[in-house]
């Protein structure tokens, strides 16, 4: 393990142009294994740096470019090209928030209007008040949390058996 870190903080130090660590100088001198990899690294390196060499393009090919783009079609070509898939994603969006409105609008029932009666006593009132109000409490996390628990109802099904198919592909 010593000696791969060696190793590798040889290779960063040519990588970085650094002169090797003090550390790794003296493991160099202890072993010839090291000595062997940093000589041949070094090797390697200095080959590398002598054999870069940058293409060179010739004259022509600019010249050979640009014929090629003036002679294709103009850009009014474009302009011409069938619009309507890019339409699609838009419309269907519109589509569906028009259907939510107006499915709200159809099944959202109007608030019913409770007119206090005329001779009932204040304490009545107040105990229906409060008997709807526990009634509230009791129903609506009920109706809240249905359809979620569905939800993980499902999920933990689709888990199951997506379990059991990798079980089961495994040999």
């Amino acid at each position: 393990m010593n000696r791969w870190l060696t190793k590798w903080r040889i290779s960063r130090a040519l990588d970085e142009r650094k002169p090797l660590p003090l550390a790794v100088e003296r493991a160099l001198t202890e072993s010839a294994e090291l000595g062997r990899f940093a000589a041949n690294a070094t090797a390697v390196d200095q080959a590398l740096k002598k054999t870069q060499s940058v293409p060179k393009a010739p004259d022509s090919l600019h010249a050979s470019i640009m014929r090629a783009v003036r002679s294709t079609e103009s850009v009014e070509d474009f302009g011409r090209q069938i619009s309507w898939p890019r339409l699609i994603p838009a419309a269907a969006l519109t589509a569906v928030m028009i259907l939510s409105v107006l499915g709200v609008l159809r099944y959202s029932h109007p608030p019913v209007k409770i007119s206090p009666p005329a001779e009932e006593s204040s304490l009545a009132i107040a105990s229906s008040a409060l008997e709807t109000g526990n009634c509230l409490v009791r129903t609506v996390p009920e109706a809240a949390l249905s359809p979620l628990s569905d939800e993980i109802l499902r999920l933990n099904r689709d888990l199951t058996n997506a379990q059991n198919y990798l079980l089961a592909t495994l040999p």
